[in-house]
């Protein structure tokens, strides 16, 4: 197995599950004080446009990256929900 490869592999998980930490911060502290939504709104955005991008030019041959989105968006969505409870 290349080096790229799993340089590659560990980037998308690492990218995939980077909102996670700021999910159970704010479930343990039952508070978003200080959670920009400018942030979640861009990255959210962002995630779905580089989606779009990736399903127009190369379609499901490289399906980790929607795996990959997959899990960010979810995240994001999750700081969304919390945001509306906790406020």
């Amino acid at each position: 197995m290349e080096l790229s490869f799993l340089a590659g592999a560990l980037g998308n998980i690492l990218f995939g599950f980077k909102s996670l930490p700021q999910v159970i911060q704010c479930y343990k502290s039952k508070s978003t004080s200080g959670l920009s939504l400018g942030m979640i709104l861009f990255d959210f955005g962002g995630n779905i446009a580089c989606t779009y991008y990736i399903y127009q030019t190369v379609g499901f041959e490289i399906w980790w990256q929607f795996v990959n989105y997959g899990f960010a968006t979810l995240w994001l969505i999750v700081l969304l929900v919390m945001i509306r409870i906790y406020k």
